[in-house]
Formats: C-alpha cells, structure tokens, sequence
C-alpha cells in the first residue's frame, strides 16, 4: 500500500475547554466545528505535560516525559529513542519543521532531531512600523524580562538576535507560515518521496494577539483602551511565573480581559485554517495525506490560581482538542480517552497505510483505557509557592482520576466533579478500585508507574 503523507498541525496552547461554542461563552469557531464532524473527532484527548517541550517530544517520541527527559530539568532532548522525524526519515520520507515557536529553531538541543529542514516564520516589520518602534523601545525591558525568567541559555539571553526573534514571534504571523505550508504540500505532491511536515501555529499563544497584525487591540472606545491597558500590566507579571508566589492575585476583570484576548485569538486562527484547508482541499492537496490537528496543551485564567501552562496535571492544561483525517477511513466521534503520546504509532502507520494498532484502532484503545501525565517543576525559579516546588503525575480513565504530589495521592470523581475542584486524600489501591468498578483493569504498566512515583514523591500513600 503507497505511504501517506503527514501533516501534524500542532496550535500551541489551544485548550478544548474553549471550544464548547460561543452559546457557552466560547469563540465563535465554525471551521473547528466542521472539523470534528468531517474528522475522527477525539472528545477525550490529553498531553502529558503542561508546556510545549515535554509535550511535543512525547508526540515525537511516543514516550512519557520521565521516559524522554526533555523537560524544565533538561531543556532539550538527548535520548536514544528515535523521534517520528528519524523514524519516518528512516523510511524515506522528506521531513520539515514550520514553526513560529523559538522552541523549535534548533537551538535547543535534540527537538529538531531528524528534519532536514527547519523554518522559523516570523512577521517582516518595516522600520517605520508602530510594531517595530514597539520592539526597539521594548528591548531593554525585554532583555531583563527574559534574563529573570531564567528559561533561556546564556547564548540566548545574550544575542541580539535571539532578542529580536523571540520579540517578533510574539506578533501573529500563521497566515504567513500556512501559506508556506501551502507551497510544501505542492512540492510533496510533485516530488518523488513521501513527506513528513510538521508545523507548530501560535497566534494563540500569549500574548494572544487579537488582530490579525498586532497584539494591540484596536482603540475605538474607552473600554478598548482598557482592554489594552489590563492585558499589558498583567502579560509581563504572569509570563515571569509570578502566579506561583503566595499571594498572588489578579482581579477579575484583568483575567476576563485576558480570557476575551485568547478566545479572539482562537477565533482569528479558526478563519486562517479554514482558509488553509480550503485551498489545499480545492487543489486536492491532503489526498494522500494523514492530516493530524491537535494542541500541546491548553492554558489557565484563574483555574486552580493557575495562569498560562506551568505547575499543572489538571484538565484545563492537559485537555487538547483531537481531529484526525485519514484519506482512507470514514469521519467519527471517538470518546475513549487517549494520550498524544499515541501519536507516534499513528504516524508510523502512515508508512505502511495500516492504522491497526493505533488509536484509531478501538481494539487498541480498549487495552490502553488509562493515560498518563506528568509535570516536572522548574527548578530555576526562586521564591515560589512549595506546592508548585515539587514534580506530579497523574494517570486518569473517563471516571477517575489520581493525582500523586508530595503530600499523597488525590482521586478526583471526574464525571461529578469535572472541574477538578474537590479532591479527597487516597490511595493508588483505591484508584485501581475505581478503575476496576468501571469494569477497565488498571494495567501494570501504569500501577508500577504510580508506584515508583509514590515511592519516590509520596511514600506516606498506601503502596500498591
């Protein structure tokens, strides 16, 4: 059978918790809508982190990030495991990474291993530009902002490139990136090898730009200038980590204008893809093409007294949206729970066309009812609460949820209590109970798994 194609379109920091529809407070988002009824629509699919590296080195690897090691403790990736970049390569596919995310521009270590070909996109601002004198008179404060994070090497913090590339992403540009999409899915279909491209969107990433050029919402009232005004004092305080400080508190009409900002973004990006899909579906582009459209986690406004995606295994940042198109296979709803990890089977099936095996698979789901996540804290932040000062995992089915900390094991009920707000101290016994009451074994894979952890983490939780 001819191998497919593979586009995995990961939209950082799109959480499914805001796709509920506009009727419910959500963005309006009528391509996302016809997406899930003209995909394999997964309701129930979850990272395993809360932040981007983690998360896409599980994609890519298949592995759960104490498996892969690349997270906050590494910052990149140095295992033996072939990511889906080699392995597909190995097949003899061409691969390629399009992104937006300074994450993905080849200078942290192994999380572009095995593309031939990277591009970073990023908006061109004429130096007259409102935007350009914004970055020029940001830079020193920018400078200061990305030294105290403490996220970024050395050579990073000291480059004047770097400071003026990771400045300009912060602008919306996936128009531009789509559209170089666009030219790589014509140059698969002219040329000889299979293709592998995977793209990385972020005009939903802080600072959630709610136009389609600038992160400045337009000035046409008193309350726009507000608006403005909100998100400018509070962007700065919460990308510096300050949200995991006691004390820290934003009032609620900065995180509803905050909230406003990102599902505005969210609204923007729904119109550019389905502008994108629309032109590659005319040219019949995504013919032969495993077409894969997901997030690498979601994001927080208040949840939890949680802001953007950090200190967190808690549904609000592993919750993704989850569609798939598969030229060969029929559209769907699929509400088993499945992890992002899953993802590297279901590229390698491209190569062969045979999707046995993998989470399209229901046979395969229903030997892997439980998903896995894990976080692991950022150890160079100073001053910051002692419950975000400590590495979590939980491991969940439709109906239960077990969270280990330092301080025990927490089960959460999450059908009546699908926000996460009411835990009870337990045991990793009583979540295999629960699990089992749900006629689901809890497979051993997973209880060593909490095991190790609640030996290491947690040893005062009942054993296993």
């Amino acid at each position: 059978m001819k191998p497919l194609n593979v586009l995995l379109l990961v939209i950082d920091s799109l959480r499914k918790r805001s796709l509920a529809g506009a009727a419910q407070g959500g963005p309006r988002t009528p391509f996302f809508d016809r997406l899930a009824r003209e995909s394999i629509c997964f309701t129930n699919a979850y990272a395993t982190e809360c932040w981007t590296l983690p998360s896409h080195l599980s994609m890519f690897t298949g592995l759960l990030p104490s498996q892969h090691g690349a997270h906050f403790g590494t910052m990149g990736y140095e295992g033996e495991a072939p990511t889906i970049a080699e392995w597909l390569r190995g097949a003899g596919y061409s691969t390629e990474v399009l992104t937006r995310n300074t994450v993905f521009d080849g200078r942290l270590r192994g999380t572009t291993r095995g593309f031939e070909r990277s591009t970073l996109t990023q908006v061109s601002l004429p130096t007259w530009s409102p935007a350009a004198w914004f970055i020029a008179l940001g830079k020193p404060r920018l400078r200061r902002h990305i030294r105290r994070l403490g996220f970024f090497s050395n050579e990073q913090q000291e480059s004047l490139a770097f400071l003026r590339s990771y400045a300009r992403s912060l602008f919306p540009a996936d128009h531009l990136l789509l559209d170089a999409l666009l030219d790589r899915l014509t140059q698969l279909r002219e040329g000889p090898k299979p293709g592998f491209l995977f793209a990385n969107l972020y005009d939903v990433h802080a600072p959630y730009p709610p136009t389609e050029d600038n992160i400045i919402w337009p000035v046409r009232s008193v309350e726009d200038l507000l608006e403005n005004i909100f998100a400018f004092q509070v962007l700065p305080k919460i990308s510096s980590h300050a949200y995991l400080k006691d004390g820290f508190s934003l009032p609620a009409r900065a995180r509803e204008a905050l909230l406003r900002r990102y599902h505005r973004a969210i609204e923007l990006t729904d119109q550019k893809l389905a502008a994108f899909f629309a032109e590659a579906d005319s040219r019949g582009l995504l013919d032969d093409t495993l077409v894969i459209v997901t997030s690498d986690h979601g994001e927080a406004f208040g949840e939890h007294d949680l802001y953007l995606h950090d200190g967190s295994v808690y549904d609000v940042h592993l919750s993704v949206p989850l569609w798939v198109r598969h030229p060969r296979l029929c559209a769907r709803i699929v509400e088993d729970v499945v992890s992002l990890g899953d993802l590297f089977g279901l590229m390698q099936s491209a190569a062969s066309g045979d999707a046995r095996h993998t989470i399209l698979d229901s046979a395969y789901r229903a030997e892997h009812p439980i998903a896995v996540a894990e976080h692991f804290h950022y150890r160079r932040l100073s001053g910051i609460s002692p419950r975000f000062q400590q590495n979590i995992v939980t491991a969940f089915s439709h109906e239960a949820k077990a969270i280990v900390r330092e301080e025990g094991v927490f089960l959460y009920d999450r059908i009546r209590d699908s926000l996460e707000k009411t835990p009870h101290p337990s045991s990793v016994v009583e979540f295999d109970a629960v699990v089992r009451a749900a006629a689901k074994e809890l497979p051993a894979a997973v209880r060593e798994h909490l095991a190790r952890w609640c030996a290491r983490t947690a040893p005062a939780c009942a054993s296993i």
